[in-house]
C-alpha cells in the first residue's frame, strides 16, 4: 500500500533529522546555558546539555512538514488529517509546549507557569479539532456523549500524557526509549484504524527516538530535558487521542494506557505517595521505578533495559486489547493489572515516607547505601523529571 511508503519516508526523515540536528542541539544548550553540571544529586561526571528536545522537535515537525507538503502536492495522499482537524493548529500546540520546556531548559520556571503553558498547548490542540467527543462500548450497549466536558478533559487527558513521560525521565535513554516503544505501539494501531496522520506522527516520535538514542543511551552525550520529554509525551498524546476520537470506543480509550503502563503506574504511585506523606503532588522524591531498581544493585543500563522489557509486554498487550476478541481482552486486561500490582508491591511505589523502616529500611541500609551511589550498588538515584516539581531537576537523561 502507498501509505507505508509514505510512513517509511516520513520515518527516515525524521531519523536523518534528529540525527543532524544533535549537534546543533548541543551548541544551543552550551549558547543560553542550559548545561547539567556534576554533583549533587547527579551523578554524571561532565558537564552535559539538557536541550536534546531541539533535536527531537526539529526532527518530528520537519518530518511531519514534508508529510504535509507530499500530501498537499498529492503525492501523499493517505496521510492526510481526519476531516476537522486543522493540521496548522495541531502543530502549533507542538511547538508551544516545546517552547514552555525549552524556556524550563534555560530559566527553570515555576511550576505553575509551566503547567499553565501545557494547558495553553492542550488548548490549541482542542481548537485544532483534537478532540474527544464521547465513548461508547457494543459489547455493554452504552454511548456516553461527553458534550461541553468534552473540552476539559481532552485538555487533561494531553497534559497528563505531557507528563507521564517527563516524569520517568529519570536515567540515559530512559524516556525515549519507552517513548519509542509505546509510539511503535501506536504506529500499529493507528494504522489499522487507517488513521494516516495519527501514524505519521508515530512514526516521526519512534525514528526521532531511535536517533536520539545514540547520543542519549548511558553514558549520555545529551539530555533530553523538559524541551524532549513534555514534546515527546505530548505527541503520544495526539497520536493516541486522535484514534480514540476517530473510533470512540471504550477500547480505543484503554489501549493507549495500557500501552504506556509503565510510566502511567509511575506516575499515578508517586501522586498517591506524596499524598500520604502530606507533601505537595510536586513534591520531587526518589521513589520512581528506576530508583526502586537502582537500590536494588542494578546498573543504569540494566534498570533501563529491565523496564524496556516491561513496556515491551504491555505495549504488545495494548494492540492485543484493541484487536482481540472480548474474552480475551478480559484475560489480556486481567493480566497487565497482575503485573501493575506486581511491580507497585514488590517495588514498594506506594510505600510510607523515604527512610523509615518497612519501606527501604533505615538509613545506613542498602537503599540508603544506592543513594549516596555506594560501590558495587549502581549509580544513585537521578530524581525526577520536572514538569510538576517546580524547581531544578536533580537529573534529566
Amino acid at each position: 500500500m502507498p501509505a507505508y511508503w509514505d510512513l517509511a519516508l516520513v520515518a527516515l526523515a525524521s531519523f536523518a533529522l534528529t540525527f543532524a540536528l544533535v549537534p546543533a542541539s548541543i551548541a544551543v544548550a552550551k549558547r543560553v546555558g542550559a548545561i547539567d553540571e556534576p554533583g549533587g544529586r547527579r551523578v554524571h561526571e561532565v558537564a552535559t546539555p539538557r536541550m536534546g528536545g531541539v533535536a527531537l522537535f526539529g526532527g518530528m515537525t520537519g518530518s511531519l512538514a514534508l508529510a504535509w507538503l507530499l500530501h498537499e502536492a498529492g503525492a501523499a495522499p493517505g496521510l492526510g488529517f481526519p476531516d476537522g482537524v486543522d493540521a496548522g493548529l495541531v502543530a502549533l500546540s507542538v511547538a508551544v509546549v516545546f517552547l514552555v520546556g525549552a524556556v524550563d531548559d534555560v530559566m527553570q520556571i515555576r511550576a505553575r507557569t509551566k503547567l499553565l503553558g501545557q494547558v495553553v498547548a492542550a488548548c490549541v490542540a482542542v481548537l485544532g479539532g483534537v478532540l474527544l467527543t464521547g465513548v461508547h462500548s457494543g459489547y455493554a450497549g452504552f454511548s456516553l456523549e461527553l458534550g461541553a466536558w468534552a473540552y476539559p478533559v481532552t485538555a487533561l487527558y494531553l497534559v497528563a500524557f505531557a507528563n507521564i513521560v517527563n516524569l520517568i525521565d529519570g536515567l540515559d535513554g530512559l524516556a525515549a526509549g519507552v517513548a519509542a516503544i509505546s509510539g511503535t505501539a501506536l504506529l500499529v494501531l493507528s494504522c489499522r484504524l487507517g488513521i494516516w496522520a495519527a501514524a505519521a506522527m508515530a512514526a516521526a516520535l519512534v525514528a526521532s527516538c531511535l536517533a536520539f538514542l545514540r547520543f542519549n543511551f548511558h553514558p549520555a552525550r545529551l539530555f533530553m530535558g523538559d524541551s524532549g520529554s513534555l514534546t515527546l509525551g505530548f505527541v503520544l498524546g495526539l497520536v493516541s487521542l486522535m484514534g480514540a476520537a476517530e473510533v470512540s470506543s471504550v477500547t480505543s480509550l484503554v489501549a493507549p494506557v495500557v500501552i504506556a503502563a509503565v510510566p502511567v503506574l509511575d506516575t499515578f504511585a508517586a501522586i498517591v505517595r506524596r499524598r500520604r506523606r502530606g507533601v505537595s503532588v510536586g513534591a520531587p522524591d526518589k521513589e520512581h521505578i528506576h530508583h526502586r531498581l537502582l537500590r536494588l544493585g542494578y546498573g543504569q543500563r540494566r534498570v533501563v533495559l529491565t523496564i524496556y522489557a516491561v513496556c515491551v509486554v504491555f505495549a504488545a498487550s495494548g494492540v492485543a486489547i484493541a484487536e482481540a476478541p472480548l474474552a480475551a481482552r478480559a484475560a489480556v486486561l486481567a493480566f497487565d493489572l497482575a503485573i501493575a500490582v506486581a511491580l507497585a508491591w514488590g517495588l514498594r511505589l506506594f510505600g510510607g515516607a523515604a527512610g523509615r523502616e518497612g519501606d527501604d529500611g533505615p538509613r545506613g541500609s542498602a537503599g540508603a547505601a544506592a543513594e549516596e551511589g555506594a560501590p558495587g550498588r549502581g549509580p544513585g538515584p537521578l530524581g525526577d523529571g520536572a514538569a510538576l516539581e517546580g524547581k531544578e531537576s536533580p537529573r534529566e537523561a
